[in-house]
């Protein structure tokens, strides 16, 4: 077969990692782990690694190899997985990427997907040890002075994002929102895909039935330690500012899975805490803390699900949709499809998931020719075509920020920040901000009015 590869791509909880095995038997392949959070050791039921027992002898690269406390950047993820697609190459099999951190996988398949002047640089390089560890707080004011369009898209206590925003302008002398402005022009958009064939399978389920599943799978994580490792996250660093620093250091971008972490320990601190303040409280308000906590990690991984078809919409679609047609301008050999598998039903995974991914693939490969994607299905019809990008420089402009100043009192008192008018009305309309204007008027009622000791000393320290 051609020197290409294939990538797996969709939400969380739509069965990527299966169809990563089955492919990788059927191939004579090898899987890279595309997930930004599974590079990190010990937190196996957070990011839903696949246990090794289930792998099936597939050789699974870039995986738990990191520490909680080292970041990982997309730039170093990029040359590592260019290092080992060639490697597995150069055993006459095929790469097979899996994972939901798009912004990695695209940031491999195309060359120019980042920003030009870290693009293709693998060393770390020097950084000014000055004004990018400052305080976080510093960093946004910085940035609000050099750069407010990317200021007023980032939260306030994003330090990787706000961090990464000022680096550029920093390293490059121009500001992060004209790089985004420029990379939306005709003339930026030529194709730089680094494999000749690439075959991309996006696993899509039906969101009323993802959103069941992602709820199940909440639970299921709970029964099978989820608490038991999000304290040795907490103890993992000395203490909860550090660890609040370190995920937002481990934050990639738009699309980084470790978000995941960072919304599973954000949201269950504030019962953690009451644990720890049980004098204060009773078993009944710590119980409704927790199942508070529950429900918001719940909406909030169905919202990151939401997300994640976004990117690959605003962002992946695109930028195949731009290759291809540059490819055909300049008469250039490389391609790349996009094929929507519904994961629906999972009852008839072998036949509408495993059967039809090997097909296509095989002939893809080996002939770089297959079906036309959209004739695959009615959703595939409907949502291949790329969305509107969001990142624009005309969007970043009309950016708005929101704030629920109910779900910040059940948030540990950390600020709750909603981007953008649709997600500022989900969220009023979510269980969890629901549940907590429920709470709040229990909370009120039983105590005239005041809250516990532990959330007026939270109140105080912030």
């Amino acid at each position: 077969m051609p020197r290409g590869v294939v990538a797996i791509v969709g939400t969380t909880g739509v069965g990527k990692s299966e169809l990563g095995v089955q492919l990788a038997k059927a191939l004579h392949g090898e899987v890279i782990n595309g997930d930004s959070m599974q590079v990190y050791k010990g937190l196996d039921v957070i990011t839903n690694k696949m246990p090794v027992e289930e792998r099936e002898g597939i050789p699974h690269h870039l995986m738990d190899f990191l520490e909680p406390h080292q970041e990982y950047r997309v730039t170093e993820f990029t040359c590592d997985a260019i290092k080992i697609i060639k490697e597995v190459h150069s055993r006459d099999r095929v790469p097979i990427i899996v994972g939901g951190t798009h912004y990695y996988i695209q940031s491999l398949l195309w060359k120019n997907s980042l920003i030009k002047s870290y693009d293709d640089e693998c060393d770390n390089g020097s950084e000014d040890d000055g004004i990018l560890n400052a305080e976080t707080d510093i960093l946004y004011k910085r940035l609000q002075e050099v750069d407010p369009v990317m200021a007023n898209k980032w939260h306030w206590n994003d330090r990787r994002k706000i961090r990464r925003s000022l680096q550029i302008y920093l390293q490059t002398g121009k500001r992060h929102s004209d790089w985004i402005k420029e990379q939306h022009q005709p003339d930026e958009k030529a194709s730089s895909l680094r494999f000749p064939l690439t075959c991309i399978f996006w696993l899509y389920a039906d969101p009323k039935v993802l959103d069941q599943r992602l709820d199940n799978r909440v639970d299921k994580m709970i029964k099978m330690g989820l608490f038991e490792e999000l304290k040795y996250l907490r103890n993992k660093v000395e203490n909860v500012i550090k660890l609040k620093m370190l995920c937002y250091a481990l934050c990639n971008n738009d699309d980084s899975n470790f978000w995941f972490v960072w919304v599973g320990y954000k949201e269950f601190e504030a019962y953690l805490n009451a644990l720890e303040e049980t004098p204060y409280l009773d078993d009944k308000v710590i119980d409704a803390i927790k199942e508070s906590n529950i429900e918001a990690m719940k909406s909030a991984t169905r919202r990151y699900s939401r997300k994640q078809i976004r990117w690959i919409r605003n962002k992946l679609l695109l930028k195949c949709q731009e290759s291809n047609l540059n490819d055909a301008d300049t008469d250039c050999i490389s391609k790349v499809r996009v094929y929507l598998l519904n994961t629906t039903s999972l009852e008839k995974w072998n036949q509408d998931v495993r059967d039809v991914a090997i097909t296509i693939v095989k002939e893809f490969l080996d002939k770089g020719t297959g079906p036309d994607p959209k004739s695959l299905s009615p959703e595939a019809k409907e949502l291949l075509d790329p969305a509107i990008d969001t990142n624009t420089f005309d969007n970043l402009k009309a950016w708005t920020k929101y704030q629920c100043d109910i779900c910040k009192i059940f948030n540990d008192n950390s600020p709750v920040v909603i981007n953008g008018l649709s997600n500022w009305n989900q969220h009023l309309q979510s269980k969890w901000h629901r549940s907590n204007v429920k709470l709040k008027k229990e909370m009120n009622m039983n105590w005239s009015g005041q809250f516990p000791p532990w959330f007026k000393e939270k109140k105080k320290k912030s």
